[in-house]
């Protein structure tokens, strides 16, 4: 697992909401969370400027009731809304965005969504906090195949200096089934929905 003596580690949440604010049924679940659950702020088929302004009173109840959340990456909305991390891709870095991740890193908290071994290489220098997707099948994304054992236990040991998080059709009882020592704690959307 990632170096537990570092502060940047301390008083992570291991289960993390991903949030789309435009899904009725989320908008739910989300005021029943506590603060012991993180929350990953995502969205579909919106501008980044429309998702960030449609967010703010999510934003806002999980400053109040001290819940740790992560945005897409913008610098602006990070520091606006006082984010405590933000979601990185491979993307950042091809935009030249690269330069001020460094500098960034101090402030705050890098995630990433891996899919498979490419993504990793080219996010691996840049995250602290890595979501494996998709570990199984999800109602969420029928379509996506879920990481071959071999990939996922792979991307465990490339990761291994990182805190390690799976996503993607989780429950107690197939996470206590995937768990290894290198693995934090999960992401998901229908666990909170279906309230287990």
């Amino acid at each position: 697992m990632c170096n537990t003596k570092n502060k940047k580690f301390l008083d992570i949440p291991n289960k993390w909401f991903f949030f789309n604010p435009t899904v009725v049924s989320s908008k739910k679940v989300f005021y029943k969370i506590s603060n012991k659950i993180g929350v990953v702020f995502f969205f579909e088929n919106l501008t980044l400027d429309k998702f960030f302004k449609l967010i703010e009173p999510y934003v806002l109840w999980c400053n109040k009731n001290k819940i740790k959340f992560i945005i897409p990456y913008s610098i602006y909305w990070a520091n606006k809304y006082k984010a405590y991390g933000i979601l990185l891709d491979a993307k950042c870095r091809k935009k030249g965005e690269g330069k001020n991740l460094k500098f960034l890193r101090k402030k705050f908290f890098f995630a990433s969504k891996v899919h498979n071994v490419k993504e990793a290489m080219n996010i691996r220098d840049f995250t602290d906090l890595v979501f494996l997707s998709p570990v199984f099948k999800t109602k969420s994304y029928l379509n996506k195949i879920p990481l071959t054992k071999y990939i996922f236990i792979s991307l465990c040991f490339f990761f291994k200096e990182k805190m390690i998080f799976v996503l993607g059709g989780v429950n107690y009882k197939n996470f206590n089934f995937i768990k290894n020592s290198k693995v934090y704690g999960f992401g998901a959307i229908n666990f909170f929905k279906d309230g287990k």
